[in-house]
């Protein structure tokens, strides 16, 4: 049985915040942050190795399946028949997980996700006969992109890797020391502003957001170890 979750939803975000994360929209080369981390993302990977270990299971598909659904989407599926392609995904997801190899040098594991995707839209297609437009139409977008995964993929990655870190270090982080993070960096408020409405001083509106802007850094990096290179 797939694993599901309660869905909660993902903060908002553009593509400003993703180059403030990310210069240039892009992560950090060299792996400058991973030795802060503490669990990488590579060890979800591993746990999933035991079909059994719903935590891990349940972390990946909160991951994930926003990533997935808005992909599937974007090219042509309704919100429904996204839904179920997506689920569909998943439990190929399951039995072929435990099995996989990561090689990050290659960006295997980003590549390999979205070539399951690929196959699972276009199997879907060939499923639908009584809709022969709708299917030729998401035949021909999938066909036309190759072997490889498009900029849609891409974007949506880093999009949803970023959604999905902020949503996370937001559980781990005090309200008021967010709230700083939040105005300044994400907002684009002056310190000066935010330290007034908060009773704090400028510097310390400064020191809370770049600690909480680390910690993001530390989480993105994390996921994107799994991931691979683009």
């Amino acid at each position: 049985m797939t694993p599901r979750i309660r869905r909660t939803p993902s903060p908002q975000i553009d593509r400003s915040h993703v180059r403030r994360v990310f210069p240039g929209g892009r992560r950090p080369r060299n792996g400058s942050l991973s030795h802060m981390v503490e669990k990488t993302s590579s060890s979800l990977l591993s746990r999933l190795r035991d079909p059994n270990d719903q935590e891990s299971w349940a972390e990946f598909v909160a991951l994930y399946e926003p990533l997935l659904v808005r992909y599937v989407r974007k090219k042509g599926l309704g919100e429904h028949d996204a839904q179920d392609v997506v689920q569909g995904i998943f439990v190929a997801l399951l039995r072929k997980l435990p099995m996989f190899q990561l090689d990050r040098d290659r960006g295997q594991f980003r590549t390999w996700l979205w070539q399951v995707t690929h196959n699972a839209v276009v199997d879907w297609a060939r499923s639908r006969k009584r809709a022969q437009k709708a299917e030729g139409r998401v035949r021909e977008t999938w066909q036309e992109t190759g072997t490889q995964p498009d900029q849609d993929w891409d974007a949506e990655v880093r999009k949803r890797v970023l959604e999905f870190a902020l949503q996370k270090v937001r559980g781990q982080t005090n309200p008021p020391t967010w709230v700083c993070f939040e105005e300044h960096l994400l907002k684009g408020r002056p310190g000066a502003e935010v330290g007034a409405e908060l009773g704090v001083p400028a510097n310390t509106v400064y020191v809370y957001a770049l600690r909480v802007m680390k910690k993001v850094r530390e989480q993105c990096e994390a996921y994107q170890e799994d991931l691979g290179r683009e």
